[in-house]
């Protein structure tokens, strides 16, 4: 069963000084597939089209997506979300003193994913599928894989662990 890694971290100069110092919880990526891995893992789910094919659309689709973007439209996938253009500003002092080129210094693809339950994209839908695993434990798990396959004691070191 898939597992979502996470990693405990404290939150430092918070602009909210009550959460300042409060633990929580970030997620963790073991990895970032490339596209070409992204098209065999969904040709993988014995998909009828063969790879190139799903390729070519992928690769059509991420190019009409940029298209439309930027005339100023989103692009609703379904049950996946919305994907939109965003732009980043340095604000001016009035709008006389605006000038396009020099306050804009960039463009964002944004995305939303899909609130509705159908989906399952939704964030309680998700908590509620999620199983999580402590970054930390992950180098436990492979020792005890490692000793396992040695033949090594699960008990060494261990304090109260009586040697016959």
């Amino acid at each position: 069963m898939a597992k979502l890694i996470y990693k405990i971290c404290k939150i430092k100069n918070s602009r909210n000084s009550d959460m300042d110092g409060k633990i929580y919880a970030r997620s963790v990526a073991t990895e970032t597939l490339s596209f070409q891995d992204f098209i065999n893992h969904v040709i993988s789910h014995g998909s009828v089209y063969d790879r190139g094919t799903v390729q070519g659309i992928m690769y059509q689709m991420v190019d009409c997506m940029k298209e439309l973007m930027l005339d100023s439209k989103k692009i609703w996938l379904g049950d996946l979300g919305i994907f939109y253009l965003s732009i980043v500003n340095r604000a001016a002092d009035d709008e006389a003193s605006f000038n396009i080129t020099e306050n804009v210094e960039g463009v964002r693809v944004k995305f939303r994913a899909n609130q509705g339950k159908t989906a399952g994209l939704d964030s309680k839908s998700i908590r509620k599928e999620a199983s999580f695993i402590d970054v930390k434990t992950l180098g436990e798990a492979k020792k005890k894989k490692s000793d396992d396959a040695t033949g090594a004691d699960d008990n060494a070191g261990d304090d109260n662990t009586q040697n016959p």
